[in-house]
């Protein structure tokens, strides 16, 4: 019997080749639209790199993360207004100290009480601790002058931030206060606490131990 002509034979074979394949499937890359529903090709977050930013900044003990601290601030005209220590020619605000227990005390070079005050609080400043309080002595007689107060203070020995008060700071002084404050014999003494708490002290002379104790109660 004679087979079928050559032509009829390659178009069996090609119809076969399909066929097969059909069945098989092919061997191909697939497309994105192959992709199962709801994937993506990118990376999630959660599959960063170890040491990337977003995990920096969730890292543990970050500062980011750390409550930061309390800032106490005197806003008060005669906390802010500026004074030059007669001593150093250094200038300062009583604001500059914010934070710590600040004594401060008006006085007169003439002023026998104000002496035997500072005398008692330099004995105070000797009992507390020297990085949590300072005192700063206002000379409020428009008569006297840097260099005299300088002079008085290096005579006694006295330690502390010692100026001459401006005109501003004593009618801001007088104004929150009253004028009594301005009398240097009624020896007058604010105490700011180290939560920026501001008391005026009963006028007349403080003792050793009251000074310690105002101190003391303030956050020395």
């Amino acid at each position: 019997m004679r087979g079928p002509p050559t032509s009829a034979a390659a178009l069996i074979v090609a119809i076969s080749a399909v066929v097969v394949a059909a069945c098989t499937g092919s061997v191909g890359t697939p497309s994105v639209a192959s992709e199962a529903p709801g994937k993506s090709a990118v990376p999630s977050v959660a599959a960063a790199p170890s040491g990337s930013a977003a995990e920096h900044s969730a890292a543990p003990g970050s500062p980011s993360r750390s409550p930061s601290a309390p800032t106490v601030i005197l806003d008060q005209a005669w906390a802010t207004a500026p004074l030059v220590d007669a001593v150093t020619t250094e200038p300062f605000r009583i604001a500059d100290h914010a934070g710590k227990v600040i004594l401060v005390e008006t006085m007169a070079i003439w002023c026998v009480n104000c002496l035997a005050q500072q005398v008692d609080v330099q004995t105070a400043l000797a009992r507390l601790p020297a990085d949590r309080v300072v005192y700063v002595v206002l000379d409020v007689d428009p008569n006297e002058d840097a260099a005299s107060l300088a002079a008085y203070r290096e005579q006694h020995g006295f330690q502390g931030r010692y100026a001459v008060a401006s005109k501003e700071v004593a009618r801001a002084l007088a104004g929150e206060f009253g004028d009594q404050f301005l009398n240097p014999p009624s020896t007058p003494m604010l105490v700011i606490g180290t939560d920026g708490t501001v008391t005026r002290t009963d006028f007349g002379h403080k003792g050793t131990d009251d000074i310690v104790a105002l101190a003391e109660a303030h956050g020395a």
